[in-house]
């Protein structure tokens, strides 16, 4: 089959090995051939980091979200099933992938595979917000305006808050209005929550950055006296967060942080879909660069490179040719 093996930082190079054997399954299990997968902005750090090791842990990074076809199983998943979610191991730029039949949902959908594949990351978002106590009327910031950012504006918007303000430093207006935002700051967080109108004015703040300590810092000053913060970018580089804790017992805040906790990640599938079904035009516009999984590597490159109209990059694993899409920088990566 083929893989893709990460053979320096953000560097891919795909090889023919072998495939996963029935044989080794355990219970609970499936092999799935791969359909479509997206790059998640948690995948990249793992790229830059994460070669060199030795071993065949080096296949298929990195990559989690995923669609795909059952084609052996020891589950209640059967063969033959399309089925949506995360590859356990992050391992699942491979033909055929290994992993975990909890963490994937059946389903049975007119959609393409390549928009299917971002009914993942928007349960990541309706499961984090299942956590929140209220959001209707709520005053609400989304600090980081990313693929994840704009999917947590559209759905705070869909579940009541009074008002949605976002901020990123690449220039998110235009898209404001499709997924929710009263208001759109073109700069950096730091800039933006040191202005005396963003003080202390918010009731809920979505921290959808990570992979630094500045965002949190700048998520904790916006927030409202008795507020409630959300840290949802995943860590990677900087696994302790100092954290300004007498700021946050002067307003009592409370910090809300985790994953989608694996034995949830079906029944947070489930919500996506439901929300996918209310908002069929949402995924139109947040796939923005389908390649074929032949070009991983200019895939991975755009990814990186965060730009106005790029929001999600999915990879296309059908059997063919796909015509290379502009950059979202308006070149291409010829």
């Amino acid at each position: 089959m083929w893989a893709y093996r990460l053979d320096g930082p953000l560097r891919f190079v795909r090889d023919e090995i072998s495939p996963p054997q029935e044989s080794d399954l355990e219970l609970g299990e499936v092999i799935v051939r791969f359909r479509a997968g997206g790059i998640c902005g948690s995948d990249i750090p793992r790229c830059r980091d994460g070669a060199g090791r030795p071993g065949p842990e080096v296949y298929g990074l990195s990559l989690h979200e995923i669609v795909g076809e059952v084609v052996a199983t020891r589950s209640d998943l059967e063969v033959g099933q399309r089925v949506v979610g995360w590859e356990s191991r992050s391992r699942g730029l491979c033909e055929y992938v290994r992993t975990s039949a909890c963490e994937l949902l059946a389903i049975d959908l007119d959609l393409d595979d390549v928009h299917t594949v971002a009914l993942q990351p928007l349960a990541c978002v309706v499961y984090a917000l299942t956590r929140v106590p209220s959001i209707e009327g709520v005053r609400a910031a989304v600090i980081g305006l990313g693929p994840i950012g704009l999917l947590f504006a559209h759905a705070l918007k869909d579940a009541g808050a009074a008002t949605v303000v976002g901020v990123d430093r690449v220039d998110r207006r235009a898209l404001g209005p499709t997924f929710g935002l009263d208001h759109v700051e073109f700069m950096t967080s730091r800039t933006w929550s040191g202005r005396s109108d963003a003080d202390d004015a918010f009731d809920l703040v979505i921290e959808a950055v990570g992979h630094q300590v500045q965002t949190l810092e700048d998520a904790i000053r916006v927030a409202a006296p008795e507020g409630w913060v959300v840290h949802f970018g995943n860590t990677e580089s900087d696994d302790w967060y100092p954290l300004p804790l007498g700021v946050m017992m002067d307003k009592h805040l409370t910090l809300q942080a985790g994953r989608t906790p694996i034995p949830q990640r079906r029944e947070a599938l489930r919500l996506a879909l439901g929300y996918r079904e209310r908002h069929p035009e949402l995924f139109t516009t947040y796939v923005t660069d389908v390649l074929p999984v032949s070009e991983a590597q200019i895939a991975y490159e755009r990814a990186s490179r965060p730009a106005v109209n790029r929001l999600k990059v999915v990879l296309d694993g059908a059997d063919r040719d796909l015509e290379r899409q502009p950059d979202a920088d308006g070149g291409t990566d010829a």
